[in-house]
Order: C-alpha cells, then sequence, then structure tokens
C-alpha cells in the first residue's frame, strides 16, 4: 500500500478547502477519513471532529459532559467541548497515511512524519460513514 504524502502547504490548503467543502468525507476510504480529521483538529474545529467520532468515544464524552454536571450543577458544556481542553501543540508535523488493516466493519490508519514518528487510528464503519475512534485511558 502507497502512503498519501501532503506537502505542509499544500495540506494546509486542502484542509481549508475541505473544511469549507464539508462533503462526503465520512463515506470515504480510511485514509482520506483520517486526513480530513487530522485537518479539522488542526483547525480546532471542535464541531467537525466531534461528528467524525465513532459511538464509543462519543459516549466517553457524553459520560465527561454528565460528570462536569454533577460536579457543577448544572450542563452548561457540550461533549465537544472537552476535545480540545488542555490541548498543547502537536509535537511533530504529520507527513501522511496509509492503511495498516481493513475490514467491513474497522480499519487501523497510520499517520507518520518525515522523521519516523507514526501513530495508528482506529476506524469504525457505521453504516456507509468511517467514524474515528479515539484510545481510552483506561
Amino acid at each position: 500500500m502507497r502512503p498519501h504524502r501532503l506537502g505542509f502547504a499544500s495540506s494546509l490548503l486542502l484542509s481549508a478547502v475541505e473544511l469549507a467543502a464539508c462533503g462526503d468525507h465520512a463515506q470515504g476510504n480510511p485514509e482520506a477519513v483520517a486526513e480530513y480529521f487530522i485537518a479539522a483538529a488542526n483547525a480546532g474545529n471542535s464541531t467537525q471532529v466531534y461528528e467524525m467520532l465513532g459511538p464509543s468515544s462519543r459516549r466517553r464524552l457524553d459520560e465527561l459532559r454528565q460528570s462536569a454536571k454533577r460536579v457543577s450543577g448544572r450542563l452548561a458544556l457540550q461533549p465537544q467541548d472537552f476535545l480540545f481542553a488542555g490541548r498543547a501543540p502537536a509535537a511533530w508535523e504529520p507527513q501522511g497515511v496509509r492503511l495498516l488493516q481493513r475490514s467491513d466493519t474497522d480499519a487501523v490508519v497510520q499517520v507518520f512524519s518525515a522523521v519516523g514518528d507514526r501513530y495508528s487510528l482506529n476506524l469504525v464503519r457505521q453504516g456507509q460513514r468511517w467514524k474515528i475512534e479515539l484510545p481510552s485511558n483506561q
């Protein structure tokens, strides 16, 4: 499998165009979904990132929201408000993505940097759409 490679400037331009279009990215292949997800996260677009999350990730964010309600006594936050809380700049710049595994229901996409850093994203299929499942901290 050949990795997708994007230069930094073209990646930013492509990200802006993709986010503005908000097309059917989640119906594409897992690699394209991972690229959209990274672009949305880099843009700080919590609404778009939340829309791309799978059911387990959304459930964990909703549990955080409910926990915040129990502590504060009110529910002023949305689940996506927890996505970028305390976020630090990325330690490395993604260079591209490559598909590691794919079945009818799930996939693993590796995000890599020019200097060899690697991170795997897990995706699940919901109907015709691919969704990102964030790792749990348990």
